[in-house]
């Protein structure tokens, strides 16, 4: 599992990251307000574990796009995905909506990365990525599976975080049971975001122009 490291400074200004490598995706706001990140795209490839509400997970996408990210879903229902993907053309970016991975790109590149939704669990922690390339593999927490896969991950994006996601999380990144029963506290519109010994909160809502172009408000 490649090492990821949290910046921890919470003063005035200081940006508290989760880093993977130089491009940084805006993920919200931290328990006292500090903008919180996520370093997705680097020049060997990023796996990132997600359970989280639809809308949360759409939210991480298109911000990739924002980024200049190329985005590959890959879903068994395309149907879920088809307003996103309306979003995502309607702002200038590219998606795919797939059933398998075959059509991926085989790569990014630093100014045009590759983004993975993947549903179905069709690119797996043995197959091999591109450089700036990341995954986020969509699992249940909850399942006895999930341990490998937390630990195949360079991180986990989690919400809500029930008791046996918590266990599950707690034994794949070596957290202690106070690192778990405060991840665990959160909120509707909170993400327990954790790595190797490290856990955090996080507020993970739309802006209104967000709202506007992904939700139709």
């Amino acid at each position: 599992m490649t090492e990821i490291t949290f910046t921890d400074q919470v003063t005035p200004g200081t940006v508290r990251r989760m880093s993977t490598g130089p491009s940084g995706l805006l993920l919200g706001v931290g328990p006292t307000g500090q903008p919180m990140t996520l370093s997705l795209f680097r020049p060997q490839p990023t796996r990132i574990f997600v359970a989280l509400p639809e809308f949360q997970t759409w939210l991480i996408a298109f911000r990739a796009v924002c980024l200049g990210a190329h985005l590959s879903v890959i879903a068994a229902d395309h149907r879920r995905w088809l307003t996103l993907a309306d979003a995502v053309r309607a702002a200038g970016g590219t998606v795919d909506v797939l059933h398998d991975a075959d059509a991926l790109p085989g790569r990014g590149r630093p100014y045009r990365p590759s983004l993975i939704v993947d549903e179905v669990e069709a690119v797996p922690a043995t197959r091999r990525l591109g450089a700036w390339q990341s995954v986020l593999a969509v699992g249940d927490p909850g399942a006895s599976a999930a341990v490998a896969m937390l630990r195949a991950s360079d991180g986990a994006l989690i919400a809500p975080l029930e008791s046996r996601a918590a266990e599950q999380l707690r034994r794949a990144y070596a957290l202690t049971s106070g690192q778990v029963r405060t991840a665990a506290d959160i909120g509707a519109s909170e993400v327990a975001m954790a790595t190797f010994r490290r856990v955090a909160t996080v507020t993970v809502v739309p802006s209104a122009e967000e709202y506007r172009l992904l939700f139709g408000g």
